[in-house]
């Protein structure tokens, strides 16, 4: 077998055993590996209707077919379960370098099952795995979990992947973190690895991974790195080295589209304060690049006043820095540095951190949230010593910090009244950075993911303006309508080519950043995947691979009661900016059905009710799936 580490770990943590398994050879090509691979495993093995933090949820840590290799992007892998926000579909990646460290470990996959009785965690190296006592490491930060393992196991260089307080406390929203600076942040994974009592996982390799064809991979990693240098330097692209991704806040804040004050608004006039290049001056001591990569993008900031930031536990991103900056009308750097320390050290999403804090701003300015509820802290808007005192109550449930650790959803359905109008997310998932009005294919994204709000699921709607990046290959030509306004029928092909693509991506698992799938790169990306698994891949079939794969976790979805209806955005979108480039642009609810029923109707799905046709999953080769929901009386 190329490419692949060729085994699965199964952990059965109920009763403490380990079962190594050969990946399934059968499904390699169908479905190449994370989210792919992952979704054809959970939807196996998963009853519908479980709690996700109860023992019946499986945990799956995953890399794909060329995590670990030489080449840009390949340094990320996956955590995969069903999510303790949405109650669906969830996931989350995260770069570094424990996901070619767990492939040179001898492992593609490891699948967590069951409860511990007490806290552990799980050594793995070169080959070999153990289930170890973490009792003592049980209320720990992350950083000191890091020291700890690396102590016990007499390996200063073995890579961790822990949880902190928040997924112990099973805050809906923790983290898995990884080298403690690289957050698997989105849908609770922290959570489901918390309810599990397993703590961290540590492992170390050095096996090589065979490849079909080694010269002809090594001259496609080579054209790729050259590929993403011409891509920086033609457009702009420098700011991931000079600045991070935080480098496109000033754009975004001079383009109108910076989420600020809750979706209330979408320019910040504090954004000069927290922009990429502020950081780079006044804070910024260094970079971090992940595997393979060059980018340099992670941050590495340290302060003194007017808080002591912690350079261990990296710096913000730009999701961090909008989140826990203008999103909240905060404009106080070190406060956001200091704030993504905090998740970083306690194991918190950024993003539905940031969101969770605007909502309680504003259900207390509009007296939902009575004073008596804060115990002494002030939500006025841009308070950024309440923002930093609420992370540490959300992580360890404290007072208010208990409701806001149920997510932004659960804790508007308690409180009651409007609240629920103030509440950002898409199926529970906190809305990320990126405001939809000024991007309505994102909207439209945003509405259909089957994790909810995010980010990282198509092609941002600026991309298709710039005629350089359109790729026939995947259906991306320049007759299509491609203004970022544009709410017609050409709009939803776009998200539906983005998003196949992008689905291919989480099933590589590949970064975004380090290699950005669109132009010319696309082709020797698929020669790459040819040379190094000895399959003669087509555009037509990886394209298939990632409809497929999209596909079945919209059916996962739909199995857990999920319709048309919860493909939905706040009625805030509803709303006329009113300032900035953008002032005037809305997503009206008609709008959106409309943009529903053209994606529905081009994705072979049933239009009423969002569901897929069987003959669209024979047509995928998920016949078994439009089974399972014909049984359920569902199709």
């Amino acid at each position: 077998m190329f490419s692949y580490a060729g085994n699965i770990l199964r952990v059965d943590l109920t009763k403490q055993r380990l079962r190594m398994e050969p990946i399934p050879k059968k499904d390699l090509r169908k479905y190449l590996g994370g989210r792919g691979l992952a979704a054809k495993i959970l939807f196996d093995e998963l009853k519908p209707g479980i709690d996700p933090l109860s023992p019946e949820n499986k945990l799956i840590f995953a890399t794909g077919p060329l995590t670990g290799l030489t080449f840009p992007a390949s340094a990320k892998y996956g955590v995969i379960a069903k999510s303790p926000l949405t109650g669906a579909w969830g996931e989350a990646y995260a770069g570094g370098f424990f996901g070619p460290e767990l492939k040179h470990a001898g492992y593609d996959m490891v699948i967590f099952e069951g409860r511990a009785e007490s806290p552990v965690f799980l050594w793995i190296h070169e080959g070999e795995a153990e289930i170890r006592d973490a009792r003592y490491l049980w209320g720990k930060v992350t950083g000191e979990v890091q020291t700890a393992i690396r102590r016990e196991v007499k390996d200063e260089h073995a890579l961790v992947a822990s949880i902190g307080p928040a997924g112990e406390n099973l805050v809906r929203y923790a983290t898995v973190m990884s080298d403690i600076i690289h957050a698997l942040g989105r849908c609770g994974m922290g959570a489901v690895m918390g309810s599990k009592k397993l703590k961290a996982v540590a492992v170390r390799g050095s096996k090589k991974i065979r490849l079909y064809d080694e010269d002809a991979f090594k001259k496609h990693a080579k054209k790729a790195y050259k590929d993403l240098s011409d891509f920086r330097l033609t457009r702009g692209w420098g700011i991931p080295f000079t600045h991070g991704s935080s480098g496109n806040l000033a754009a975004l804040n001079e383009s109108g589209r910076l989420p600020t004050q809750n979706f209330r608004r979408a320019t910040f006039e504090g954004a000069q304060k927290i922009t990429g290049e502020t950081m780079t001056k006044e804070i910024l001591i260094g970079r971090e690049s992940c595997y393979a990569c060059g980018h340099g993008c992670k941050r590495v900031t340290q302060a003194k006043e007017p808080y002591d930031v912690d350079p261990s536990y990296g710096g913000p991103e730009y999701e961090s820095m909008a989140a826990l900056g203008s999103f909240c009308m905060n404009d106080n750097l070190v406060s956001i540095a200091k704030a993504n320390e905090l998740c970083n050290k306690y194991g918190l999403d950024t993003i539905s951190t940031g969101v969770n804090i605007a909502f309680a701003m504003e259900c207390h300015e509009k007296g939902l949230i009575k004073k008596e509820q804060t115990e002494g802290l002030d939500l006025s808007w841009g308070n950024d010593r309440t923002i930093v005192s609420l992370i540490v109550k959300i992580a360890h449930r404290e007072g208010l910090g208990d409701l806001l650790a149920e997510g932004v959803k659960k804790a508007s359905e308690k409180i009651g009244g409007e609240a629920p109008k103030y509440a950002m997310h898409v199926k529970g998932l906190e809305l990320p950075m990126h405001e939809p009005r000024g991007k309505k294919g994102v909207g439209l994204s945003y509405a259909t993911t089957p994790k909810g709000g995010d980010q990282t699921e198509e092609f941002h709607d600026d991309s298709y303006e710039d005629d350089r990046n359109m790729a026939p290959e995947i259906g991306l030509v320049p007759t299509l309508i491609r203004n970022r306004f544009h709410t017609g029928p050409d709009k939803a092909r776009c998200v539906i080519i983005g998003q196949n693509w992008w689905s291919l991506y989480h099933t590589l698992v590949l970064c975004l950043w380090g290699h950005y799938p669109m132009g010319s790169s696309i082709n020797n990306l698929i020669s790459a995947v040819s040379s190094a698994t000895g399959w003669e891949v087509t555009p037509s079939e990886l394209i298939e691979v990632g409809e497929r794969v999209w596909n079945l976790c919209r059916v996962f979805n739909i199995r857990e009661g999920m319709t048309r209806k919860d493909d939905t955005l706040p009625e805030r979108f509803t709303e006329q900016l009113t300032n900035g480039v953008c002032r005037g642009e809305s997503i009206s609810k008609e709008v959106l059905q409309k943009l529903l029923d053209y994606y529905f109707e081009f994705r072979g799905w049933d239009v009423e009710t969002g569901i897929p046709t069987r003959e669209k999953l024979e047509e995928l080769d998920l016949g078994y799936a439009a089974d399972e929901l014909q049984r359920l009386g569902k199709l």
